[in-house]
């Protein structure tokens, strides 16, 4: 994560008008939890926002890593990848989500999620397409804020 990042998104949930995006922090222990059961590292700039902002909407969605105690229905990152992991091997497709995990759901219900590399994808499971969206999540993120 870079320092003009770092910045850039500090600021941007600083002013008065993106502060409803704001959610609850997620905890560190959630977090090591999550990356221990799904074997993968989070990327810096997604464990950064997790810790200082929650699962803040930043142009997509994030899920959370932390079960909240007033909505204990909503679903975590951990949860979410699995389910997409196992369905997606049942099926035999999206193979690549066996080493990432979805960060964000879209409308139509397509995961949204970071390889290995740092790569955001999403999957379109309509018509079994895999389309790159960024980079990494840092730019992702600063081109839709």
């Amino acid at each position: 994560m870079t320092s003009e990042f770092k910045n850039t998104i500090d600021k941007y949930f600083s002013s008065e008008e993106t502060k409803i995006f704001l959610k609850e922090r997620n905890e560190e222990k959630d977090i090591q939890q999550t990356e221990k059961e799904l074997n993968i590292t989070f990327d810096n700039t997604y464990k950064y926002i997790l810790l200082n902002y929650g699962d803040a909407y930043v142009g997509i969605d994030l899920l959370p890593c932390t079960k909240r105690g007033s909505k204990k229905a909503e679903q975590t990152i951990l949860e979410i990848t699995k389910s997409f992991r196992s369905s997606y091997l049942e099926f035999q497709v999206c193979n690549e989500i066996q080493s990432s995990y979805v960060i964000s759901i879209d409308g139509s219900g397509d995961p949204i999620f970071i390889t290995p590399n740092g790569n955001v994808k999403i999957y379109y499971h309509d018509n079994n397409e895999i389309e790159k969206l960024a980079e990494n999540l840092e730019e992702l993120i600063l081109n839709n804020i």
